[in-house]
């Protein structure tokens, strides 16, 4: 298109202009090509002093353009390419025929700016359930904290700001919407639509940069490999012109970032390793002008200093109204089916959490809708471990029924059929998830003895838990379609290994003898071991684990998880174990909330409902709550802020510790607070006062 324009000026500008409609027409055109020309960063390029105010002639415009033409059809060229690129995507899964336009879907997404000391390491879950009371605080114009920003004007600094944004790092939790956010912003500036004053956007993925981590580059060799229409583009424009560099999927990253210790490049024609160009580029030592936009999940973040961070931004997900809006859209021809599983999701409130994620919302749609299409009997699921066990029965039976291989089975039968694959796929989710890897390659399928072919059959039918990609060079990359389903995976294949007494895997899990363990054994030391070494990314790993002894998941999965004796007495132990359990003092804060998450998914709801009557009773201050019972109302606290508004005014023995418990979740939004009335023993006023120290801290007043 702009081609066609300097050919259009071209035949203008040696044509005598006598209409004032004409010379108005060209003028706008030339306006247009100017900016494409001059460096969108030079001073006043189209200001007063603009050449076009001082009767620059068009033979004169002719004759510059004419130079350029040859890099206007690259940059038109890149402008496509990156266009063909990100204009289609799907949603979930990538079955073949699944993409749909990126413009008909995209919703704007909740973007704000977030504190770089506040970034933290908490599971994506307890992440969620944060986020999730937060959003709803946003429903309330009158009580947001955050002023949003448009994906596209991450680099625009607010009016109270000084100075430029040079690097951004973007931070949210697998399946929030980075990617879909990095896609939008790429496609409105090819099509002319966005940050025009940008001349020319690079996008690289980290799971593309971990495929030549081993290789030497310089930066400009780098954009010809991955941006093969760049080829022809002079070394010298990558100096004067406004570049950016989009890297998306810190998390996903393979290279090795030592920001303190590494090699100082400043020559885009110097060759050196990937992570080398890549540091240097985001410490300003390489294109000093150009712009770096980061994205990751919040556990990787920290791998970039944020002294060399100019702005962090959050994505958050979906605000209760737009959870609605999500499934009246997806069953818009179904009005019945879709109040009723709107209604489903508002009662449970560990599945209304995690649809706060628009996958979450995907995966919870998939399994309902079949539930209710099917005419099932029983009970729709509850509990997380209940979405994700059935979720994988559904996957399994659309695999079946596409290949005719269902008829006259039963679930059991069927899972029996896939448990081999399953296994291993269960196998490559454990080991992976212990060295926190969610991206995997050829060598890692082989090693868990799961054929390439295998698993190329099983993705591409029931892409839906485990998927594969092109990257550049055609070569296969693996994922689970989201982190949660590769933990549920992890855990089934777990829960396998105990029921078929593979002493070798529990082993290496639970670091202890295993010959002779029990299901009580097995719960408590992945609790403990979960708790102790501080591995917080393994806390939905060890709920699952917990969900996965119920009955009603015994008998949706027993063919998979293998056989075991039904013994309610045990069930029993393991509920009061729990409730019972004492949280080690140098625990992450999040410790004896997962112990009661662990309950819920065990559908334990009595310290719930001994909460509940505790909150109704009218002699609270002759009452002493157990260890567990705090941790459940602090969790309230947390989730609701009238349980809080009214909490203030209650007196009972140990508020103070449940005060303490509820602070050490970090409460966001918590910018006053009378404790007046509370007599903190010392314990807690230094549990009170380790609070008051942290960057997450926002009270303002407190009495």
């Amino acid at each position: 298109m702009l081609l066609e324009s300097l050919k259009t000026l071209a035949v203008f500008s040696t044509s005598p202009l006598q209409e004032k409609a004409e010379l108005f027409s060209i003028t706008c055109l030339k306006e247009k090509v100017l900016l494409m020309i001059i460096p969108p960063n030079a001073p006043d390029s189209l200001g007063p002093t603009s050449p076009l105010n001082h009767g620059f002639s068009f033979s004169c415009l002719f004759l510059c353009v004419s130079a350029d033409v040859g890099l206007m059809e690259i940059l038109e060229e890149h402008k496509s390419s990156l266009k063909r690129r990100c204009e289609n995507v799907t949603e979930g899964s990538n079955e073949t025929g699944s993409q749909t336009l990126l413009n008909r879907i995209y919703t704007e997404l909740y973007i704000i700016e977030a504190q770089s000391e506040t970034l933290n390491t908490h599971h994506e879950v307890r992440w969620m359930e944060r986020a999730s009371k937060i959003q709803n605080l946003h429903d309330t114009p009158i009580r947001c904290h955050d002023t949003p920003i448009r994906c596209h004007d991450i680099f625009k600094a607010f009016p109270d700001q000084h100075g430029p944004i040079r690097v951004v790092l973007t931070n949210g939790v697998a399946g929030v919407g980075k990617t879909f956010s990095v896609q939008k912003f790429t496609l409105d500036w090819a099509e002319g639509l966005e940050n025009q004053d940008v001349s020319v956007v690079v996008l690289l993925s980290f799971r593309e940069l971990n495929l030549i981590r081993d290789q030497q580059h310089s930066l400009l060799t780098l954009l010809h490999v991955f941006h093969p229409t760049l080829h022809k583009l002079p070394a010298e424009k990558l100096a004067v012109w406004k570049l950016l560099f989009i890297f998306d999927g810190l998390d996903e990253s393979r290279l090795s970032l030592d920001f303190n210790n590494s090699l100082i490049v400043s020559d885009i024609t110097q060759k050196t390793s990937v992570n080398i160009l890549l540091m240097n580029l985001i410490k300003g030592n390489l294109l000093p002008s150009a712009l770096v936009w980061i994205t990751s999940r919040p556990a990787a973040a920290s791998q970039i200093p944020f002294s060399c961070v100019a702005r962090v931004t959050e994505i958050r997900g979906f605000t209760d109204t737009q959870k609605e809006e999500y499934f009246r859209r997806r069953f818009r021809d179904e009005e019945e089916k879709a109040s009723r599983i709107i209604f489903h999701i508002k009662t449970c409130r560990s599945l209304n959490v995690i649809c706060v994620i628009p996958v979450f919302c995907w995966i919870t749609a998939t399994v309902l809708d079949d539930l209710l299409t099917t005419e099932q009997r029983g009970e729709l699921p509850k509990t997380v471990t209940d979405m994700y066990s059935h979720f994988l029965l559904v996957q399994t039976r659309r695999k079946k029924n596409k290949y005719h291989e269902g008829h006259g089975r039963s679930m059991q039968e069927l899972m029996e059929a896939d448990k081999k694959v399953l296994l291993k796929l269960g196998r490559l989710a454990l080991e992976q998830l212990m060295v926190k890897n969610i991206m995997f390659y050829q060598e890692d399928l082989e090693e868990v003895g799961l054929d390439v072919r295998e698993a190329s059959v099983f993705s591409g039918i029931c892409t839906a838990i485990f998927k594969r990609e092109n990257v550049i060079f055609q070569k296969q990359v693996y994922s689970f379609v989201h982190l949660s389903i590769q933990e549920f995976m992890a855990a089934v294949y777990m829960f396998h290994c105990f029921t078929s007494r593979n002493t070798e895997v529990l082993g290496s899990f639970l670091r202890e003898d295993c010959s002779k363990k029990s299901l009580e054994d097995l719960l408590m030391t992945a609790l403990r071991q979960s708790l102790i070494y501080g591995n917080n990314h393994l806390e939905l790993f060890v709920r699952f684990l917990h969900g996965l002894s119920v009955e009603s998941n015994q008998r949706l999965l027993g063919g998979l998880l293998g056989q075991m004796e039904n013994n309610p007495e045990s069930i029993k132990n393991i509920i009061k174990n729990l409730k019972e359990m004492e949280v080690p003092v140098d625990s992450c804060p999040d410790a004896a909330i997962n112990i009661f998450l662990c309950l819920i998914e065990m559908k334990d709801l009595s310290v719930y409902g001994e909460i509940q009557k505790f909150l109704k009773s009218e002699n609270r201050s002759e009452q002493k709550l157990s260890e567990i019972q705090c941790t459940a109302l602090a969790y309230m606290l947390q989730m609701s802020e009238e349980v809080l508004d009214e909490f203030v005014n209650f007196q009972f023995e140990n508020i103070d510790q449940v005060f303490v418990c509820y602070l050490n979740t970090n409460p966001p939004h918590l910018t006053e607070l009378d404790l007046s009335s509370i007599n903190f023993k010392d314990d807690r006023v230094k549990g009170l006062c380790d609070y008051l120290k942290k960057p997450l801290c926002k009270l303002q007043i407190l009495r």
